[in-house]
């Protein structure tokens, strides 16, 4: 059943800052960051949720753009070795 909720109750914040400080090595003094970073966070999880649900169990895939190569490699690796290998040759021998 889909969440209804639309902003993260009190409740919520103070379990999930508690388990931010927790996490972080108990540092006191920062109980206003831990308190904003764990609104952000529930809210952040409340629009995920309903726009999940939005979307009727329907997924999207995410599709990179292929990129063009401005220039091409002149050569080859192996190519290159060869060339390298050449070289070397004509200033031993």
């Amino acid at each position: 059943m889909p969440n209804s909720q639309t902003i993260p109750t009190e409740e919520q914040i103070r379990d999930r800052s508690y388990l931010l400080w927790e996490r972080e090595g108990c540092q006191y003094g920062k109980s206003e960051e831990y308190w904003q970073r764990a609104k952000a966070e529930l809210e952040a999880e409340i629009e995920a949720e309903q726009h999940a649900a939005s979307m009727g169990g329907e997924t999207t895939a995410f599709v990179l753009p292929l990129l063009p190569i401005s220039t091409p490699p002149s050569k080859s690796v192996s190519e290159k070795l060869a060339e390298d290998d050449s070289d070397l040759k004509k200033a031993v021998g």
